[in-house]
């Protein structure tokens, strides 16, 4: 029984009963080492900062060389009560797989079971204020042979909780991988 109290225990035990088809590792062990390098200019930027750096302190040059992989996405409110993600940058490699969605929300620019698995994500990684990785399979048409890892970091948001996520997907064939 996951711990309530822990929003990635949680989403742990979420995905388990729900059968995502993704992992959750807070190891942060990556196997694409441009994730690596990506989760650490941002803990170099938290641990200077003291605090969850916001999106322009992540400028353009040092994401440079992982802008093809990236998205930021914000949470917003679209109903009393209900929040959905906009996505607020799409990088060109993500484009590919998915179509441009930059500035459309989630739940209009994915298949909904994508959209469910991913807000479920960034709901627990906002309220853990904490790095993760994640890595899956896709079951949409185009994508059935490829294994996604991600880096998910929170963005800070002033004194505020934080809002917004800055990802980084890379794909792989499934058999370069085990779940």
């Amino acid at each position: 029984m996951a711990d309530a109290r822990d929003p990635i225990a949680r989403l742990k035990e979420q995905i388990k009963k729900s059968g995502w088809g993704v992992a959750v590792d807070e190891t942060l062990s990556f196997v694409q080492p441009e994730l690596t390098i990506l989760y650490d200019i941002w803990r170099v930027k938290a641990d200077a900062l003291k605090a969850l750096p916001r999106r322009e302190e992540l400028d353009i040059r040092l994401l440079k060389p992982f802008l093809r992989h990236v998205s930021v996405v914000e949470r917003v409110t679209v109903a009393p009560g209900k929040t959905d993600y906009r996505i607020r940058l799409q990088g060109s490699f993500l484009v590919e797989f998915f179509g441009n969605q930059t500035g459309k929300l989630m739940t209009d620019s994915v298949p909904s079971d994508l959209a469910e698995r991913w807000a479920g994500a960034y709901d627990a990684l906002l309220e853990a204020q904490r790095p993760l990785r994640f890595q899956g399979t896709y079951n949409q048409e185009r994508m059935d042979y490829l294994v996604g890892e991600s880096l998910a970091v929170p963005l800070g948001h002033g004194g505020a909780p934080p809002v917004s996520i800055l990802s980084a997907t890379y794909y792989t064939r499934r058999r370069a991988f085990e779940l």
